[in-house]
């Protein structure tokens, strides 16, 4: 841990930082009144450096996170310009301006047509391939810096209720689940990685029974243990990423992830993954001994809403097909399940109920 004084370039304040590096990339710290420190990530491919000697060094980042940060410590100077010359690579441009135009123009085409191959036929293979190397730590940064970068409003009287009602049941989940709602009139819920899931209250006031809520928890918790948006977000981006790999170096492929976190609110689901998160939800439910009918009804809500003029957000980012409510049954026939009351569950579902009357 290194100390260092970062500038925000919208204001000009000197800012203590506490600083950590890695092989590609910089972490630091900086303090908020009244709320936990705010961390920023920094590529070194992000970076400008500006030596004076050999005890301080000034790190200027112009992207999403801009800023100027100053160290004075020998010690990082070492340590960071050793790791720093690692990421220097030999991009398309460089090539060009060594051996001509036309080698350039050739290993363009060259590098287009491993893209297309790539992006066609090898990388949906691969992109779930990597996720399963991938270690559930970077779930969990991946989540952190989406919900920083959203900055969603967040009920904390429902939230806590909602985290009490999903503390009723056994989730196997290797993350650290956290429940919020979010007042809002949109009809919508979704999961981040490493274990965040929103209600809306538009959504929420929809639901008439304990059972569709915990239908709709275990079908959000089951995209989260099964890394659909990571895979999305892999498979979406996996193009982008091969491309900067060739073209330039990886630190810049890491940053393609980190700078699209936000497009996690906004992944339309495949067909296959809404099936396993059906599923998978009512096999929560089973082992719960909840009645995993609240699944079908929790769809039969969804479907009076997607009969509406606007269609709403859940939908779009969930697909209701037609025959989700014919396999969810099919699956309770196939997988029956014993019911116990969970009154308490009913209790908590009324308290949020009556917030929003």
């Amino acid at each position: 841990m290194f100390k260092g004084t970062f500038y925000d370039h919208k204001v000009a304040v000197a800012i203590p930082a506490t600083i950590r590096i890695f092989d590609e990339s910089l972490q630091f710290e900086t303090p908020v009144e009244g709320m936990p420190p705010r961390r920023h990530h920094w590529l070194f491919s992000e970076i400008n450096v500006d030596m004076a000697d050999k005890r301080f060094i000034r790190l200027v980042n112009r992207a999403d996170d801009a800023g100027t940060l100053e160290i004075n410590d020998a010690a990082f100077v070492e340590l960071f310009l050793e790791k720093y010359k690692h990421i220097r690579s030999i991009g398309l441009d460089r090539l060009v301006l060594r051996n001509g135009v036309k080698v350039g123009l050739a290993a363009l085409l060259v590098i287009v047509g491993l893209a297309a191959l790539a992006h066609f036929v090898i990388l949906p293979w691969c992109a779930d391939r990597v996720v399963d190397r991938l270690p559930r730590s970077f779930d969990k940064e991946l989540g952190e810096t989406a919900v920083q970068s959203m900055d969603e409003e967040r009920d904390p009287a429902a939230s806590a209720l909602l985290a009490k009602f999903g503390a009723q049941m056994h989730w196997d989940s290797p993350d650290s689940l956290k429940f919020f709602v979010v007042p809002s009139k949109i009809e919508n819920a979704y999961a981040l990685p490493g274990g965040y899931v929103f209600v809306y209250t538009g959504l929420l006031k929809k639901l008439n029974k304990k059972e569709e809520l915990a239908a709709l928890l275990s079908h959000e918790v089951a995209h989260v243990s099964c890394r659909h948006s990571v895979r999305k977000l892999c498979r979406d981006m996996s193009s982008s990423v091969l491309v900067t790999l060739v073209l330039t170096n990886s630190s810049q492929a890491a940053s393609v992830f980190y700078s699209n976190a936000n497009a996690l609110y906004n992944l339309t689901y495949s067909r296959q993954y809404e099936q396993q998160a059906d599923i998978v939800g009512m096999e929560t439910l089973r082992k719960n001994h909840i009645d995993q009918h609240g699944m079908v009804e929790l769809m039969q809500v969804l479907q009076k809403l997607s009969e509406k003029v606007d269609v709403p957000e859940f939908i779009s980012t969930h697909p209701l097909t037609k025959n989700r409510i014919s396999y969810a049954k099919e699956n309770i026939k196939k997988h029956p399940g014993t019911v116990d009351p969970h009154e308490q569950m009913d209790v908590i579902f009324a308290q949020l109920k009556a917030l929003y009357k």
